[in-house]
């Protein structure tokens, strides 16, 4: 038994790392773009595409977010109080941002469909779901940016791995497999890491997305 867990703590080591893991998550993230064009083809093609890149503009931003507050987040780990309460600041935080990202993102999907020849209710109809997903932080808050901080990369890292199988696999044997239906299946992976993440962090004393409010720092009046 002692040897199966070296081994695999052997297999598992370049996901530790920030850059690999940082580029494994961007990888298993990227999965549908891989397989859609073997189940979609002509204008649907090009329309799930333009909303997949407007979708990003979401977990980039993020991305973005993250790397300027996770240095002083994790300086704070060694004291829970000062921990706890300045990950429910950050999770408060995200559901602001990725809120409005998202309703900033829905308003540009005409001028973009328009401008590059799409119908704007297919584009609109795929790119919703797929923004369902991209904004899980704001039910279950930072949760990526909290697992890392809290030495949870390589389960985080694991957990992408098998809802990106998991959602390969859903598409794979769904008779219908329209871009709204790949656009679904995204979301609702995407959702359930977020949700098994924000499970685990509650036993940190970590509060997630709106529930953060609960917390006696968070003083709204």
């Amino acid at each position: 038994m002692r040897q199966l867990f070296k081994l695999l703590k052997r297999l598992t080591a370049p996901l530790r790392s920030r850059p690999s893991g940082d580029l494994f998550w961007v990888a298993m993230r990227a999965s549908d773009v891989l397989i859609i064009a073997w189940i979609l083809d002509g204008a649907v093609l090009y329309a799930y595409l333009v909303a997949r890149v407007l979708s990003l503009i979401v977990p980039f931003s993020l991305l973005l977010l993250e790397a300027k507050v996770s240095p002083q987040l994790a300086a704070l780990v060694p004291n829970q109080y000062l921990f706890q309460a300045a990950a429910a600041r950050v999770n408060l935080g995200y559901l602001i941002i990725s809120g409005s990202l998202a309703l900033l993102v829905l308003l540009l999907a005409p001028r973009v469909a328009g401008s590059v020849g799409i119908g704007g209710e297919r584009l609109k109809e795929i790119l919703v779901w797929m923004l369902i997903g991209q904004i899980s932080p704001i039910l279950f808050g930072a949760t990526r940016m909290l697992m890392q901080v809290m030495d949870r990369r390589i389960f985080y890292n694991l957990l992408t791995l098998v809802t990106t199988v998991l959602f390969l696999v859903g598409v794979a044997l769904m008779p219908d497999r329209s871009a709204v239906f790949v656009a679904q299946a995204l979301a609702a992976a995407q959702l359930a890491q977020s949700a098994v993440c924000a499970l685990l962090l509650t036993q940190c004393g970590v509060w997630p997305g709106l529930t953060a409010l609960l917390h006696k720092e968070i003083k709204l009046f």
